[in-house]
């Protein structure tokens, strides 16, 4: 059975330890901002994790206590923007797709149980356009495609673009989950 929980800092261990093997291409990724170690050696996990954040929260599902897949819901602080919330950071393990996929699923089902919480009506993310199948994923949620940024992301010499996906809450959110 999956566990679905809010990560704290006495997970910062596993969680680091997941995000590397996403960097790595050992997992399914979606709306992934981590491309090389040096990414990940910026992101601050303590504070990430630390329960005294407004700005964000992590929430991990576990198997047997390890630590199979992640999500980061960020929350905008500022007066006009409240009602929108982004999504980073998304991975999961499993032995095939279907598993993967049904993890990702029950993830993403806590983050719309969250946005409904805190008044969240615009739910956004990002994927690295060659993302082909973390698109589809989004877009069998009813993501629509907002925008495409060119060069949104340099690393060394090459750029990356970026495909930029929003979601609006309509009140029967739930039932994409049915």
């Amino acid at each position: 059975m999956t566990n679905i929980r809010y990560l704290s800092i006495d997970d910062i261990s596993n969680y680091r330890t997941l995000l590397k093997r996403g960097i790595h291409e050992d997992l399914d990724v979606f709306a992934w901002k981590l491309q090389n170690d040096r990414c990940l050696a910026e992101l601050n996990l303590q504070d990430l994790l630390s329960t005294n954040s407004n700005k964000s929260i992590v929430i991990g599902a576990f198997q047997d206590s390890v630590l199979i897949g992640a999500v980061t819901l960020i929350f905008n602080q500022s007066y006009s923007l409240v009602h929108k919330a982004v999504i980073e950071n998304m991975c999961v393990m499993g032995e095939n797709h279907e598993s993967r996929e049904y993890l990702a699923k029950q993830l993403m089902e806590y983050v719309f149980q969250i946005c409904q919480k805190k008044q969240i009506e615009i739910l956004m993310t990002s994927l690295i356009s060659n993302n082909i199948s973390g698109k589809v994923f989004f877009s069998n949620l009813n993501f629509e495609l907002l925008a495409i940024e060119k060069f949104a992301r340099k690393y060394e010499v090459g750029y990356v673009d970026e495909h930029w996906l929003i979601y609006y809450f309509n009140g029967e959110d739930m039932a994409l989950f049915e």
